[in-house]
């Protein structure tokens, strides 16, 4: 049974324009427990099962992409 999904909000750098904030959101969305992210301006706001993928994880997709978490 899995976990009840968190939303937490994160802030990001790195984050420019339209492109960026997609592909943001898109680096976040392929991780195995995202059930939706979305990212306005430098925020990206994220619902997630925590026992299929943590804050760590997304924080070092990422900082592999490109974006910090600040």
């Amino acid at each position: 049974m899995l976990s009840k999904a968190e939303c937490i909000t994160m802030r990001l750098d790195g984050v420019h324009d339209a492109a960026t904030r997609r592909a943001a959101a898109q680096v976040l969305r392929e991780l195995p427990g995202v059930r939706s992210a979305s990212v306005h301006k430098d925020a990206a706001k994220v619902t997630f099962f925590p026992d299929r993928t943590t804050v760590p994880q997304m924080t070092a997709a990422l900082d592999q992409a490109g974006f910090s978490v600040i």
